[in-house]
């Protein structure tokens, strides 16, 4: 069932089980997160080959610290669209505090990065 105007994220457990359950058109996108290492990026690369048969996929390239970082992510990765998000202290600073990394610090990198995305996907889910 669609339903116009809502959008949902949820945060689910790393691995490939809930993409594998997933029915194809219950999502518009599928965000699949990966870290610069060796093993996020493998994980990343087996959710997505999955999810791209069942929706959009988007790969988010967080804590990026470097060039170095973000091409080990994108030769494995690089067929999707991507978002990178930085490696931002100001975000892990907010974590520690627990408070909101957008209130705790606004214009950081990360978080500014992360409005970005949110931006980018409102017209698109709002024509679906």
């Amino acid at each position: 069932m669609k339903t116009n105007g809502q959008i949902v994220v949820s945060d689910l457990e790393a691995g490939v089980g809930t993409v594998l359950r997933m029915k194809p058109g219950i999502a518009d996108f599928i965000l699949v997160i990966a870290e610069p290492t060796a093993r996020s990026i493998e994980a990343a690369r087996r959710a997505s080959s999955i999810a791209k048969e069942r929706s959009h996929v988007i790969v988010v390239a967080n804590r990026v610290r470097s060039d170095e970082d973000l091409e080990a992510i994108r030769t494995v990765l690089g067929e999707h669209e991507m978002v990178v998000v930085p490696d931002d202290p100001d975000i892990a600073e907010a974590d520690r505090e627990g408070v909101a990394p957008i209130d705790a610090a606004g214009d950081s990198p990360g978080v500014a990065a992360i409005q970005a995305l949110a931006e980018r996907l409102r017209p698109k889910v709002a024509a679906s």
